[in-house]
């Protein structure tokens, strides 16, 4: 069985050039056998979605989402799945790509689970020299993040490490792959944001921000992006690069999401005043906000479910909340469709649909 290289000096200047490290394959029992059972209720494997958080106690939560049946107005169950102790450091991203789990620590590991199997898959390593800040799939690849200061593509037929894009000065923050799959952006602590190109796997472009970066994302169509400051978010056109605008508060910005409803684009963002709260994308103006959580919103995500678009909080004290997004626009308040705690310190999450044995449609969601 393979073993990952030793780690190298964070002034490495060459990392491409060392030999590619391969997978590691887990043999034996897996983290994940030790599965929880749900309730009688609910048949097993026969989840709506499911919800994944990363936490500072270094543990993996999975919990599953079944909608309440004979209810008039709809709800959520969310009953535990798994807990898995998955990292020897904290976990800074998760990211669900088909069927594979991928959970990025400040041990510089990447850890796989086949979700659908409920098999721990293998480990990443060698690669990256500092913190995983970032995971990305995208068809084929997988796309991660540092505080090395590069982002490393890899296969995922066979998770070959393929290549390591380098061009920013300080730690990469975040990085979000365009709907085309052409190209990429990434933010970073060197205050600018640099545009890939994912064909030739070299750097297309790099434009200074004036202020550090800490997320960023792609609208539905790819004609603009949005990146998260301390205190705003910017929406730049693709075309010119420029501001097309600009979503202000007061409260600090932690974490943000793009959604779109009948063509319609919010950005949906987590706050620290224990608030999460949906923008008008096009003119930055607030539209509603979603009270509810005793701590700070610390991660989210959307999926859609039973033709229902839920949002997935996580605040930093581990309490998942879903809510109904279309119904909370509608009320011009947040309507709650379930929540849980994991009385855990949250620092990430990714929801997808469940692989049940209904045969529904896979989907991904990160």
């Amino acid at each position: 069985m393979a073993t990952p290289s030793k780690k190298r000096s964070r002034q490495d200047p060459d990392l491409d050039s060392e030999k590619p490290a391969k997978k590691q394959v887990l043999d034996g029992e897996s983290a994940l056998d030790s599965i929880l059972a749900p309730k009688k209720a609910y048949a097993p494997d026969d989840e709506d979605f499911r919800i994944v958080t990363g936490t500072y106690e270094r543990i993996l939560y999975g919990i599953n989402a079944y909608w309440k049946k004979g209810e008039q107005v709809g709800g959520l169950d969310l009953e535990p799945v798994f807990i898995v102790p998955a990292h020897t450091g904290l976990i800074r991203a998760v990211a669900i790509g088909g069927q594979f789990l991928a959970s990025g620590s400040t041990d510089e590991l990447i850890r796989l689970y086949d979700v659908k199997k409920r098999k721990e898959y293998g480990l990443l390593g060698g690669q990256h020299a500092g913190d995983v800040t970032d995971i990305q799939f995208y068809g084929k690849y997988m796309l991660s993040a540092s505080e090395d200061k590069t982002i490393c593509i890899w296969r995922k037929s066979d998770w070959e490490y393929l290549k390591t894009l380098k061009g920013h000065k300080g730690r990469v923050n975040s990085v979000a792959i365009h709907p085309s799959g052409k190209i990429a952006l990434s933010v970073s602590s060197d205050k600018t944001v640099i545009v890939w190109n994912l064909m030739t796997a070299r750097k297309a472009s790099m434009n200074k921000l004036g202020q550090e970066g800490l997320c960023v994302a792609w609208n539905k169509s790819g004609d603009r992006y949005g990146i998260l400051f301390d205190r705003q978010i910017k929406i730049y056109n693709v075309a010119d690069a420029k501001v097309a605008s600009t979503i202000s508060h007061r409260s600090r910005f932690l974490c943000m999401r793009y959604h779109t409803i009948d063509d319609k684009e919010y950005i949906i963002s987590g706050h620290e005043d224990k608030t999460a709260r949906i923008w008008d994308a096009s003119t930055g103006a607030q539209v509603c906000e979603l009270a509810g959580h005793k701590f700070r919103v610390k991660t989210l995500t959307t999926i859609e479910s039973k033709a229902v678009s839920v949002l997935v909080t996580v605040s930093s004290d581990g309490v998942i909340k879903c809510w109904d997004i279309e119904r909370t626009l509608t009320q011009k308040e947040g309507v709650m469709l379930g929540e849980y705690d994991t009385k855990s310190r949250a620092t990430c999450c990714t929801a997808h649909v469940g692989f049940g044995q209904s045969g529904r449609k896979e989907e991904e969601h990160e």
